[in-house]
């Protein structure tokens, strides 16, 4: 009897990876066109196994674009095979695939009530980092599991951040401050109500022709006025996101805006910080414990020029670990890939950076000394 092996699936094994779709899973199934566009278009690796020459399992990895992680979602062995290695080897398989993608972490979703699944992950290293509810199409709930896969990666944040969804498509601010601001203090809620009441106190422009980003200045001022310390790193004094508006109007009311808030802010005590926050200033700020709301193109995420704020709780010498609160309802994402995801510091670097006039932002916060 041979060894179980693995191979990358074709297109020619479609019939054969269906085969064991339907034999293991009686719900989220992955459907043929599913499988056909992630042979052909999907950044993954799908491996089929085979016991003895004949397919006997698959394994799909994801992988994020900008980022070094890769995520597990789908290993499936034939009943009749299960206990044979197979499972084992399509696991180990997996994860050298994702090395040679470069990434530090595997991460998976696996059924709670699937002790034998979770058993086999547990011996190969993997722990658990949290759940989520309802995960799967009948209601049951799935374990978050991680791993590191290399021997010289990151070292993943000790605590992990609470996940909160922005709810508009112009609310990522606000989602990101209040990720940010319980973390620093898990008695404040995060709420759909306050989300909005942010947007409304940190947004730059409000016209029925379109929904304006919130500027630095103002999420600046909301974390302020709720209790927390606040340095504003920021390498431009001008009106921010003016450059993308054409209409007159509009660029007039965005100027009012930013000059109320600038007013604001020299009758606080925000620490205002004329430039950009450099590599430096972010790791004394991390090791402090502070919180960074951080601007980024999303150019180098998904391929889309908008303006977008993310979170970042932890990072080391060579990756930084942000949560994106704007997740993309594909098919094949969760929360999970979108939670302290590493980015290593010169791709954040390269991201961090918005428009032509090349905006740069970065609020640190941290809980205020009551000395």
């Amino acid at each position: 009897m041979n060894a179980p092996s693995t191979r990358l699936a074709t297109a020619a094994d479609i019939d054969d990876l269906l085969r064991i779709e339907r034999q293991c899973f009686t719900s989220d199934r992955l459907s043929r066109r599913s499988f056909q566009r992630l042979i052909r278009h999907g950044h993954a690796s799908l491996l089929l196994a085979f016991h003895d020459t004949l397919p006997a399992g698959y394994a799909l990895v994801l992988y994020r674009r900008g980022t070094r992680l890769a995520r597990l979602y789908s290993l499936a062995v034939l009943p009749e095979l299960r206990g044979q290695g197979v499972a084992q080897r399509l696991l180990d398989d997996s994860e050298q695939a994702a090395r040679e993608q470069n990434c530090i972490f595997m991460r998976l979703e696996v059924n709670v009530h699937n002790q034998a699944a979770i058993a086999l992950y547990r011996r190969a290293g993997y722990h658990a980092i949290g759940t989520i509810r309802a995960y799967y199409e009948d209601g049951g709930d799935a374990l978050k599991m991680e791993k590191p896969i290399r021997r010289q990666g990151g070292i993943a944040p000790e605590r992990r951040t609470a996940f909160y969804e922005q709810t508009t498509p112009f609310s990522c601010g606000p989602a990101s401050l209040m990720m940010g601001m319980h973390h620093l203090d898990p008695g404040y809620r995060m709420s759909r109500r306050e989300e909005l009441k942010i947007w409304r106190e940190s947004t730059t422009i409000f016209m029925t022709a379109g929904h304006g980003g919130c500027s630095p200045q103002g999420l600046a001022l909301s974390a302020w006025r709720r209790g927390f310390a606040v340095t504003l790193y920021c390498n431009a004094t001008q009106v921010p996101f003016i450059d993308s508006v054409r209409d007159p109007d509009k660029k007039q009311v965005i100027a009012l805006v930013h000059e109320d808030f600038t007013e604001q802010l020299a009758d606080s005590d925000v620490d205002i910080q004329n430039q950009e926050m450099t590599p430096e200033q972010l790791q004394r700020h991390i090791a402090r414990g502070d919180v960074l709301i951080s601007l980024i193109s999303t150019w180098r995420l998904n391929r889309n020029k908008a303006p977008h704020w993310v979170m970042i709780t932890a990072a080391d010498e060579r990756f930084v670990y942000l949560t994106d609160p704007d997740r993309e309802r594909d098919e094949y994402q969760s929360e999970t890939d979108y939670i302290d995801v590493p980015v290593e510091v010169g791709e954040f670097l390269a991201m961090a950076a918005f428009g032509r006039s090349r905006l740069k932002s970065t609020l640190a916060l941290s809980l205020r000394s009551t000395l």
